[in-house]
């Protein structure tokens, strides 16, 4: 009887550690001339394309939207990596040329710089990530770059669902009516 209930415990226990393990999405935005790859993440833009960023003032602003699935319970860890690329052009007609570029997210932070090809990765505020959305905006203050893609990736722990205490309560109920029997045959 003893080894049935620590059986029991162990197994409910193994159960609802498989639902702990976190999950890790990463919703993508690509930039075009005329938008984005998936039109309802392009909120705003300034002059000319939406890709190429073309001097002073220049922006364009987008929405990363993800869906926790299953629902989250504690979200751990956001990463947005944006991939830009400076065509270097204006370089060779002016060697002292460079791009500036500053850059606004959801979540309060900015950051700015000198623009290069390459990708620029940031840490977010988690909490900021609770809705499902997350805007971000990047502008050019000198020269022009292009934005090529932009990557939310998050990483979060999942509700527990709701079968591992469907689990639970078939266990016990399973361990009323071995006690039960095992009761009413003694006698």
């Amino acid at each position: 009887m003893k080894a049935f209930f620590i059986t029991l415990i162990a197994a409910l226990s193994l159960a609802s550690t498989v639902y702990a393990v976190p999950i890790t999405l990463t919703d993508t935005t690509q930039f075009t001339a005329t938008g984005t790859i998936a039109t309802e993440d392009l909120k705003a833009f300034g002059t000319g394309t939406v890709n190429k960023l073309d001097g002073t003032g220049d922006f364009v602003t987008w929405t990363h939207s993800f869906t926790f699935a299953p629902p989250a319970e504690q979200i751990m860890l956001g990463t947005l990596t944006l991939a830009l690329y400076d065509d270097e052009v204006d370089r060779l007609l002016n060697p002292f040329s460079w791009e500036l570029g500053i850059g606004f997210a959801e979540d309060g932070q900015w950051d700015i710089g000198a623009v290069d090809t390459g990708l620029y990765q940031y840490g977010l505020d988690v909490s900021a990530l609770k809705d499902g959305e997350f805007e971000v905006t990047v502008a050019s203050l000198l020269g022009d770059f292009y934005i090529v893609q932009s990557d939310l990736t998050v990483t979060y722990e999942p509700v527990p669902e709701p079968s591992t205490i469907l689990l639970l309560g078939v266990g016990l109920l399973g361990a009323g009516v071995f006690t039960r029997r095992r009761k009413t045959s003694a006698h």
